[in-house]
């Protein structure tokens, strides 16, 4: 092939690129338009316009190739801020038993699944490479309902999130073991080959699974030590950008690493995002990503549906529908009996167990990884993949029946052996609030435990007074700022300091503004302020915002963006100027035994 002939072939690919992802982009957002109007969750109709645009009468993909490109762009970078979203410190506050019960119930699901995917023609290993691929559940499918519906911290809300976390987690040794299924589906179909030939290759695996799994953990020593160091100097001066180029770097790095290792690229930006979750930058770029997580998320489920092939789908569409009822419904039961096991009611457990019962996103990812190591058929992919999608579709429908027939099951009384805290109702706090009630105030001082805290934002000179102020009274603060050092300092100091930007609602959240008492801005940018308050107000009506604003015209412009007191900083300079002039007047006047002149 001729270099001109190889360069128009180049351009022809890369003019399918871009078409189809402005298809894909146009079809997202006007099914998302729609579906805000009628008040629709958007990843079920991102999954049906992805499938009207991908099938054969309308034509508009112009090439598979190129959607499977889109989708595997959009996957390394979903992947990246679901893991960069995940509550690492919530392991460590009081969600150990839950993360039990996600594990269990988990693995119970795929157990389960496992002779009835083999049941189905699959071989042994394809079968539970499959089993474990659904046994996964949607993580954005499910906070996304759980934020809408305002069930985040009731307590189903708080077993969804745990369960998801860990399947997260899990979903990384399932990745990893994708290349020894694969193995033990050759070496069991090489019944002819000699012993020998076996023990080679037995061998031969060992030795890549030892490279590849040093290799994972090389990469997570540099995300652990150096990585931070990284961060920290990308982000000195307020360096927003340079700290989120930075990690977006390391995303797509860690994801180049894994896929040259043999675990999908997917895998290692999951791990990048959840090594930078344990930073702490990962409020501020959980904020600036949380928009771009929405695109990924779009192009992605979009992609997916593009490439749901309609014609083995409507072939096979009694094995489809009968896999979607097993398969929901064995989850539903797994998760719902593990969760009741472990010492919740039997409402709760079968609220958790509907809303966790479709497959997810990480369904998807192990999928592909599975057929691209010919672990599974393209045949098979094509049956399983239209199972995902409908269980997705059906997630909200499942959610609704959870507050109609579960609470039918109150009669159920729970598990006798063990009866679990974590798994009772009761209120939760805010990380960053538990934080402040147990390390501001001192236990004997009136109101230490009880006064709700203050978010200082900024801790400058004006900073740092207000907070000892706070500290004397007793009042619980937390602490936003941008220098990483000052956040760094503060943290050894054993105060609750969040980095980040005020006019960032991730970072706002994380500080605890759902149950803050005041907002304190200090910050040196009359814009920024303007923007932060606007942001508070819509997000808290009834919390008091106090700010520090350069000018007179600027206080206007912060009281009309909702703030309740503006310090302007030219009148106090102006008060305290006359104030102190006049003293050093008078003292000199008094020196000379002369009247002060009346000014």
């Amino acid at each position: 092939m001729t270099l001109p002939t190889t360069l128009l072939l180049a351009e022809a690919g890369g003019a399918h690129l871009v078409r189809d992802m402005l298809v894909i982009l146009g079809a997202a957002a006007l099914i998302s338009v729609v579906l805000r109007r009628l008040h629709l969750a958007a990843i079920p109709g991102y999954l049906i316009v992805g499938t009207l645009i991908g099938s054969l009468p309308f034509g508009l993909i112009s090439s598979h190739e190129a959607v499977e490109q889109i989708q595997e762009i959009a996957i390394i970078l979903l992947m990246f801020t679901i893991g960069l979203h995940l509550e690492v410190e919530s392991i460590r506050t009081g969600m150990v038993p839950i993360l039990i019960v996600g594990a269990a119930s988990t693995i119970a699901s795929a157990v389960i699944l496992w002779p009835v995917a083999v049941l189905f023609g699959l071989s042994a290993p394809a079968a539970l490479a499959v089993t474990m691929a659904l046994s996964m559940s949607s993580t954005a499918v499910v906070l996304g309902l759980l934020q809408q519906r305002k069930e985040l911290h009731l307590l189903h809300g708080r077993l969804c999130v745990g369960i998801a976390i860990m399947q997260d987690l899990l979903s990384i040794a399932v990745l990893a073991s994708l290349p020894v299924l694969a193995a033990w589906a050759g070496v069991g179909a090489a019944n002819e080959a000699a012993e020998i030939d076996r023990t080679e290759r037995v061998l031969a695996l060992i030795s890549r699974s030892g490279l590849a799994i040093g290799g994972v953990i090389l990469m997570l020593a540099f995300a652990q030590y150096l990585l931070p160091r990284l961060l920290r100097e990308a982000s000195r001066g307020g360096n927003t950008e340079g700290l989120l180029v930075a990690s977006a770097g390391a995303g797509l790095g860690a994801a180049v690493l894994t896929g040259q290792l043999g675990f999908g690229f997917a895998l290692g930006a999951f791990l990048a995002g959840f090594m930078l979750s344990s930073t702490p930058f990962r409020h501020q770029l959980a904020g600036q990503l949380s928009p771009m997580r929405d695109l990924f998320m779009a192009v992605f489920f979009t992609a997916v549906g593009a490439k749901l092939n309609i014609e083995t789908a409507v072939m096979n569409w009694w094995v489809v529908l009968i896999a979607v009822v097993l398969v929901m419904g064995l989850k539903f039961l797994s998760i719902g009996i593990s969760v009741w096991a472990g010492g919740a009611t039997a409402v709760i457990a079968a609220t958790t167990g509907l809303y966790l019962a479709q497959a997810g996103e990480f369904s998807l990812v192990i999928l592909g990884e599975a057929e691209r190591i010919g672990l599974i058929s393209a045949g098979a992919q094509g049956i399983v993949i239209p199972l995902v999608v409908i269980s997705l579709m059906l997630t909200e429908p499942a959610a609704g029946m959870a507050r109609r027939f579960a609470p039918r099951l109150s009669r159920i009384p729970s598990a006798w052996w063990l009866s679990n805290p974590a798994l009772r109702d009761r209120g939760i706090k805010h990380a960053a609030q538990e934080v402040n009630v147990e390390g501001w105030g001192a236990p004997g001082e009136p109101g230490a435990h009880t006064r709700r805290h203050v978010i200082i934002a900024g801790f400058g000179v004006v900073g740092r007074n207000l907070a000892e102020h706070f500290a004397a009274r007793g009042i619980p603060y937390t602490i936003i700022e941008l220098n990483p050092d000052t956040v760094i300092r503060q943290q050894r100091l054993g105060r609750a300091v969040v980095f980040g930007d005020a006019t960032n609602p991730d970072v706002l959240h994380s500080a605890g503004l759902e149950t803050a008492e005041a907002v304190v801005l200090t910050i040196p940018d009359d814009e920024a302020t303007a923007r932060a308050c606007r942001l508070i107000r819509a997000e808290r009506a009834d919390v008091f915002i106090g700010v520090r604003a350069g000018y007179l015209g600027r206080a206007i412009t912060a009281h009309e963006a909702g703030a309740d007191h503006v310090t302007i900083e030219e009148v106090v300079t102006a008060q305290d100027m006359a104030l102190k002039v006049m003293n050093a007047l008078d003292k000199r006047y008094a020196a000379t035994d002369q009247g002060t002149p009346h000014l």
